[in-house]
């Protein structure tokens, strides 16, 4: 592909895009706006409906006998309790995107600025989307857990451990990834977010499909994954033609790739931020009455081990609902991507050196 046939594919898709989630927020409304509507007056129909299939939780609980003597009520508490772990991991995803967009296409700042208008576009997205799950992670944790909520840690899946590390030092990574990694930085920054937004997708599916689940809930999943949608797009084409429409200057430096890589998903991270959800929920602050406070701490105990051996043990295989779609955009994304055969090489084997992760480039072929 030319230089200039890349632009002028690039320049019609920035633009058709824009144009498309304009016309959706235009029909749908915020985000937020969702789900405020459908956590008005902390309402209890909501509450009264699972949120999330079942199979989701990985840990396993439904086979334990502490899990079998849960209330319905605890129960339904422990189901929408899954969905806030999954929404707090995309949330802690966006948040870093919103920021690490800016620095990823400023090369196109003179180049091409219907770019940069996309990923603006894109970013009020992800805010918008913040907004909308911290709406529901509120309403969660004040029902179930009060007070927990203004006390939480919570683990980072990828990028520094401790989210205010990454509050702090968002801005200085875009800079250093953008002055070290040169026109490679777009072109790895967008391969991660194809396959990051990908690894949720086929969960999200599930949510917005699941008709067990209120229907608001449902249609908050749906219009997320028509943005993301639009948005892993976006990610897949500009890692397919960064390469061919920035000035090819730019640090090859294999260590530098490798901890990029290492950045977005770091080992053991996913175990740890899942268990430290559930250990918190357990064994939080017990000077106040939650949802589990009936439970023993020796019962409470025996069941975190429980889950945690199991989250282990699932880990090392990708979900059921996530198969098929990750592994084929993971393929494509890296196949295309606008990365030399031996950075591509090099990515499969990073990744594939972990056992957890591994799953995601079983289906590359180089």
């Amino acid at each position: 592909m030319t230089v200039q046939s890349a632009l002028d594919e690039l320049e019609r898709y920035a633009k058709l895009n824009v144009r498309h989630s304009l016309h959706q927020y235009d029909k749908h409304g915020t985000l937020h706006s969702v789900a405020q509507q459908a956590l008005r007056d902390d309402s209890d129909a909501v509450f009264a409906k699972p949120w999330v299939p079942w199979d989701f939780d990985i840990g396993n609980p439904y086979d334990h006998p502490v899990y079998q003597q849960f209330t319905e009520q605890q129960k339904l508490a422990w189901n929408h309790l899954e969905w806030a772990y999954n929404y707090e991991v995309v949330a802690a995803g966006e948040r870093q995107i919103i920021v690490l967009n800016q620095y990823a296409v400023r090369q196109y700042r003179h180049i091409l600025p219907s770019v940069v208008e996309l990923e603006e576009r894109e970013s009020f997205e992800e805010v918008d989307h913040v907004a909308a799950f911290q709406t529901g992670l509120q309403a969660i944790y004040n029902r179930y857990l009060p007070g927990m909520n203004q006390h939480r840690s919570t683990t980072s899946p990828s990028g520094f451990r401790h989210q205010q590390a990454n509050r702090l030092l968002r801005h200085l990574t875009g800079m250093a990834a953008d002055k070290l990694l040169g026109k490679r930085f777009p072109t790895l920054f967008f391969l991660i977010r194809t396959i990051k937004t990908v690894s949720f997708k086929g969960m999200e599916n599930s949510i917005a499909q699941f008709d067990q689940a209120p229907e608001l809930i449902q249609r908050l999943s749906h219009l997320h994954r028509l943005d993301e949608s639009r948005h892993q797009a976006t990610a897949l084409k500009l890692s397919k033609l960064s390469d061919a429409v920035l000035d090819k200057t730019s640090w090859e430096s294999e260590r530098l790739f490798k901890l990029a890589i290492h950045s977005a998903w770091p080992k053991n991270r996913m175990l740890e931020s899942r268990l430290q959800h559930w250990r918190q929920i357990l064994f939080g602050d017990t000077s106040r009455q939650n949802i589990f406070s009936s439970i023993s701490l020796e019962d409470k105990q025996a069941f975190f081990t429980h889950i945690s051996m199991n989250a282990q043990r699932n880990l090392l295989a990708l979900h059921p609902r996530q198969v098929q779609i990750t592994q084929q955009v993971t393929k494509r994304a890296v196949e295309e991507a606008g990365l030399s055969r031996e950075f591509k090489q090099l990515f499969v084997e990073v990744l594939g050196a972990d056992p957890i992760h591994r799953n995601l480039v079983e289906a590359v072929r180089l």
